[in-house]
């Protein structure tokens, strides 16, 4: 489903990875925990929204049929809430071929007249608006010659990261699996880290140890839904 709305010359697009089989998870789809009632896909999709994507694309694999039925039945309810970003969704028939592979079917599915690029996963609990803005803010202070922004806390690296039409170009004409973190792993002195105070970032959920943890270093449950 797409939804209108106009796109600036400097807007920004956010790519949603949700097309994983969450197998550390026993096989179950992640995106549809609920957090105070609310699909964490969904509430990826508010958050994103809410911090000024001008565009969004959900990419699914794994469970798309049960994540698109709860995705269109949110964005047919909720119109005025998305009324200032399109919001569409593309299925990557190969999931398995890795992050980079699920990363170039949403970036070839945005609009063509955006300037930076959000890359945000499908299963972070803590994440807010709030912090979508400060990786932006930090995106339009970066120095000269960084292509691409990543939060970081307590040494370990988050989402969502930003970066532009140059990295853009060499990961949607990349091959197999080559993404974001192999084009990082080539071009370190390209990276500019937004050091953060807290955890917002860098905790998702890939284990049902982590809901235990999510539960007692955060005071937040998550709730599978009646799949």
């Amino acid at each position: 489903m797409v939804r209108s709305g106009k796109i600036e010359a400097t807007a920004v697009g956010a790519v949603i990875l949700a097309a994983g089989a969450g197998r550390r998870m026993g096989g179950a789809p992640k995106p549809l925990l609920r957090r105070d009632g609310e699909p964490l896909l969904l509430r990826q999709v508010r958050v994103a929204a809410t911090a000024g994507a001008a565009a969004v694309v959900v990419v699914l694999g794994y469970y798309a049929d049960q994540l698109s039925t709860v995705l269109d039945r949110s964005l047919a309810s909720a119109q005025d809430r998305y009324a200032e970003t399109r919001v569409n969704r593309v299925v990557n028939p190969a999931p398995d071929d890795g992050t980079g592979s699920s990363l170039r079917c949403g970036l070839t599915a945005l609009p063509d007249d955006l300037s930076a690029y959000l890359v945000m996963l499908g299963d972070q609990p803590l994440l807010e608006a709030e912090d979508v803005q400060a990786v932006l803010a930090a995106w339009q202070a970066r120095p000269p010659g960084i292509q691409l922004v990543l939060p970081q806390h307590a040494n370990r690296l988050g989402h969502p990261v930003v970066f532009g039409s140059e990295l853009y170009r060499e990961v949607a004409h990349a091959r197999d699996g080559f993404g974001v973190r192999e084009w990082r792993h080539a071009h370190p002195e390209r990276i500019w880290f937004l050091q953060a105070s807290h955890a917002r970032f860098t905790t998702d959920v890939d284990t049902p140890a982590d809901l235990d943890r999510l539960r007692d270093e955060f005071g937040v449950e998550l709730a599978w839904p009646n799949l």
